[in-house]
C-alpha cells in the first residue's frame, strides 16, 4: 500500500524502545517494527519503498514523503488505512531515516 506522508502535520514525535520496538520473524527475511504504546500498540508492520514526491507535487516547498507498508500483525483490528495511522508511521519513519543519516555523518567523521 502506497501512501503520501504530507508536511506539515501534528508530529507523534515517537520515541524508540517507547513507542516502538524492531521485530524479525524466524525464516524471513525482513525487519518490522511493533507499536508498543498509544492507540496503535501491538500492530506490527514493515516499510516498503521509500521516497519523495516529484517537485510538481510539493506543498509549501516541501516535497512529500512517499512510503509504502505491510501490516504483519493488526489483532486489534485498528484503522491502518487511516491518516492518523500513517501519519503516526510516517513520524517513525522520518525518526528512523534522520537516526540513520546522524550514524553515517559520525562514521564519515572517524
Amino acid at each position: 500500500m502506497i501512501k503520501n506522508y504530507p508536511k506539515p502535520h501534528k508530529t507523534t514525535s515517537p520515541k524508540h524502545n517507547e513507542d516502538y520496538v524492531f521485530v524479525e520473524k524466524m525464516d524471513e527475511d525482513f525487519t518490522g517494527l511493533k507499536l508498543i504504546s498509544g492507540p496503535y500498540a501491538s500492530v506490527t508492520y514493515k516499510y516498503g519503498n521509500v521516497g519523495f514526491a516529484p517537485e510538481t507535487e510539493a506543498v509549501d516547498g516541501a516535497l512529500p514523503m512517499k512510503f509504502d507498508y505491510t501490516i504483519i500483525e493488526n489483532k486489534i483490528q485498528a484503522d491502518t488505512d487511516s491518516q492518523e495511522f500513517i501519519d503516526h508511521i510516517g513520524d517513525i519513519l522520518v525518526v528512523l531515516l534522520d537516526e540513520k543519516m546522524k550514524e553515517r555523518e559520525l562514521d564519515g567523521k572517524n
